[in-house]
């Protein structure tokens, strides 16, 4: 019998062959004090993927099974070792790519949302208890200031959740990346540009025209905050049904963007004017527009005309080269800048995920139907009503939910076992 919490040195044997096949650790770690708070024993082998292939059809030989996607963080909420918004975070932790998503996931697998909602659901289980004790009490008239009060704590409560959700899509951007999407003209040097910021050649490179046939998308980290750089199609008219079906991928990207970087040709004339006559410049009311001369090591051939009626559309513009890195270094510090800048409204503790938004609009919906009915103090018990709607938005959050298709939506995301 292994002695709990201690690592004890054996040899494996595979149970189909009876042959040994590696050194390995096993500890027990009995229940509670465990990630599921289930026993579990844990298997310290090699890394070699035909070594961990053997442990696994071992186990399996022996009666166990794989485990599902998010299995154990699933049994984990189950058991209450931790609410659902930390089983989510457990997900987008193994999933950061960068530091700020890290950082991000760990404060919500730390409980600082679930502590936040719990704050915001216990003044409103307050506002409840009061008003359905009133109901049940009616002959006792409700002093004037505690009236007063409910309707204080009901519009507090809808501050705070309509700062979360005002919060929603920038800490979504710090979650899963501010989407970067390169445009411009054919062979403007939009894929070389990325290249350059990637660090390597991701994106395919030729001389030819309209070699880029469809959205590419790759992440990089400027300053701990992650990007998700799109390459697309230049655009122009063709003949070509593919190029047509690019560049209409590349105007649907281009809706998603969260910055647009217009990349220019400047050894080309008129390039500018051209971006601008065939309206292919977002506004900038729209999207943070950047504008990059691109091929700065070449003869310029744009008059100061033609370049400010493009760079006078944008948010910043500077002048790069691709081929000798020349500018590169701006471009990502203005990308920094940018995407500090779209980012500066997330929460301290918000939410990320669609799940979170919707319920919480719910609730949001909930709360400003009870500050009406409560305005006028004449129907109390339909006040509880919509209160108590919200209090059970709220607690979908974090709580298991006897649902198993929301379970199983939720759980189905994360990594096979996790």
């Amino acid at each position: 019998m292994l002695e709990p919490w201690r690592l004890t040195y054996g040899r494996l044997i595979d149970a189909r062959t009876g042959e040994p096949f590696d050194d390995a650790m096993a500890v027990y770690c009995p229940s509670p004090r465990t990630y599921t708070g289930e026993d579990v024993l844990e298997l310290h082998c090699h890394g070699a993927p035909i070594v961990v292939e053997q442990v696994v059809a071992g186990a399996v030989a022996c009666g166990a099974r794989t485990a599902e996607p998010g299995e154990f963080s699933r049994r984990a909420v189950l058991n209450g070792k931790m609410d659902l918004l930390q089983a989510e975070a457990v997900a987008d932790l193994i999933d950061a790519r960068v530091t700020a998503g890290a950082r991000t996931a760990w404060e919500q697998l730390q409980g600082a949302l679930s502590l936040r909602l719990a704050g915001l659901r216990g003044s409103l289980l307050g506002v409840l208890a009061d008003i359905e004790a009133n109901v049940d009490f009616s002959d006792d008239e409700l002093p004037t200031e505690d009236f007063g009060r409910r309707v204080d704590t009901i519009a507090a409560a809808q501050v705070e959740i309509g700062g979360l959700l005002g919060g929603f899509v920038a800490a979504r951007r710090v979650r899963m990346g501010v989407r970067v999407v390169f445009t411009g003209l054919p062979n403007a040097g939009k894929s070389s540009l990325i290249n350059r910021l990637l660090g390597f050649g991701r994106m395919i490179v030729s001389e030819e025209p309209g070699t880029t046939r469809d959205v590419v998308e790759e992440c990089i980290d400027l300053g701990g905050m992650a990007f998700i750089v799109a390459d697309t199609a230049g655009l122009r008219e063709s003949g070509s049904s593919t190029e047509t079906e690019a560049v209409a991928r590349a105007c649907a990207t281009l809706k998603e963007a969260d910055v647009v970087v217009m990349v220019a040709d400047s050894s080309v004339p008129n390039e500018s004017a051209s971006l601008v006559d065939l309206g292919l410049v977002p506004g900038p009311e729209r999207v943070p527009l950047v504008v990059v001369f691109n091929k700065s090591d070449l003869p310029c051939s744009l008059t100061k005309a033609d370049s400010e009626k493009l760079a006078g559309r944008a948010r910043r513009h500077l002048w790069a080269s691709a081929a000798t890195g020349d500018g590169c270094e701006a471009l990502a510090t203005v990308l920094r800048e940018i995407g500090a800048e779209i980012t500066a409204d997330t929460e301290p503790v918000g939410i990320s995920r669609v799940r979170h938004q919707e319920a919480l609009r719910r609730a949001l919906e909930s709360l400003l139907a009870a500050s009406t009915l409560a305005a006028d103090a004449t129907a109390p018990e339909l006040v509880a009503m919509e209160l108590r709607q919200a209090l059970r938005e709220i607690e979908s959050l974090t709580e298991p939910l006897d649902n198993e298709e929301v379970l199983d939506r939720i759980f189905r995301e994360f990594c096979i076992g996790k």
